[in-house]
């Protein structure tokens, strides 16, 4: 419809379903009649359209204006959108017509940015520079801090590999010492046992001159009770007798003898029992010395990795952290047993695998 149109609503009468509403159309008028207006408008021509609307229930009331919430939110949206891509075509293509006809002059040059000394810079080039900057300065301080822990490796290296050449000397003597032990030990060993057999015949002898002892005083007895001459009687009385005495010096010296063999056998069973828990103790410390020694082995050797890591420039490959046992915890083991004797120290090492 190319004029104008003029709606006009009368109120009338109103029923309980229906309302009247009236339209006034006025046909359009050229810019040259618009001078004359006062003398044409007895002239205009109104046509009256009459329609009747239904009585909307609150329901539809409610859901009418929820929809019409509902699109002008969506409108007010892709309005907002429109001026986003707008402004962004703008941004982009500055030498392009926009859409209002007019043409756009774009400057040839990107407006000086004042920085914070108040001195005028190319944005792209002071961004360039200072990246630059920044990429040199991290640069140095990761070199610096290669070169740090290059130092630090290098030093705990030779540490740990002090530490286990000092082990491996301990280890060698406590190893040598723990030989010699085993062959005192063994000696010993040997000079009880021949102890014990000699105790063990001198126990013999013992008995057998116990057993001519009493048949010497058997017979002395008998011939003290028979009725044999006095002669022959007294001589064989001085025998028997004489033969008794001999018996029993015998025997009290063998009982002496037998008596010093026996302190040297328990004197010879305290240190063999001595020299055994020597070896353990031996055994432990050596223990000890190696587990040490194979853990500065590892460390030494996990310490050679990082270092031909970081020397190559390489980062760790992810699967060495997989790999790689995991020291959970260390703590210091305490002995058992209630010693006076010095210890080494002794630290467990749980590893996580």
């Amino acid at each position: 419809m190319s004029g104008g149109v003029t709606r006009a609503v009368e109120k009338g009468e109103e029923d309980d379903e229906t309302k009247e509403s009236t339209i006034e159309v006025v046909p359009p008028q050229k810019p040259e009649e618009q001078e004359d207006e006062v003398e044409v408008r007895p002239h205009i021509e109104v046509e009256v359209i009459k329609f009747y609307l239904g009585k909307n229930t609150p329901e539809e009331s409610v859901k009418m204006l929820t929809d019409e919430v509902s699109q002008i939110q969506e409108v007010r949206y892709c309005l907002k959108s429109l001026r986003q891509q707008m402004a962004a075509r703008q941004n982009g293509n500055n030498n392009k017509h926009p859409a209002n006809g007019f043409r756009v002059k774009a400057p040839t040059s990107q407006p000086g940015v004042i920085n914070a000394n108040g001195v005028h810079a190319d944005p792209y080039v002071g961004d360039n520079q200072e990246e630059s900057a920044r990429l040199r300065e991290v640069t140095k301080r990761l070199y610096a801090q290669l070169k740090e822990m290059e130092k630090q490796h290098q030093e705990e290296i030779d540490m740990l590999q002090a530490e286990s050449n000092e082990y491996q000397a301990q280890l060698a003597e406590q190893t040598e010492r723990l030989q010699k032990a085993e062959e005192q030990s063994a000696e010993r060993g040997q000079q009880v046992k021949e102890l014990q057999k000699l105790l063990g015949n001198m126990e013999i002898e013992n008995g057998i001159l116990k057993d001519k002892m009493a048949a010497g005083e058997a017979e002395l007895l008998q011939l003290k009770a028979g009725g044999e001459e006095a002669g022959e009687k007294e001589q064989r009385c001085a025998e028997l007798e004489k033969e008794v005495a001999v018996l029993k010096e015998k025997i009290h010296h063998l009982d002496d003898m037998l008596m010093s063999q026996q302190r040297k056998v328990r004197h010879m069973i305290e240190q063999l029992q001595n020299s055994r828990t020597v070896l353990q103790e031996r055994d432990r410390a050596i223990r000890d010395l190696e587990e040490k020694v194979a853990f500065l082995e590892a460390e030494n050797k996990e310490m050679h990795d990082h270092m031909e890591y970081y020397l190559a420039g390489q980062a760790l490959p992810p699967s060495s952290t997989e790999k790689k046992p995991e020291v959970v915890y260390s703590k210091p083991l305490t002995p058992t047993t209630q010693s006076s004797k010095a210890l080494p120290f002794i630290k467990v090492i749980e590893i996580k695998s």
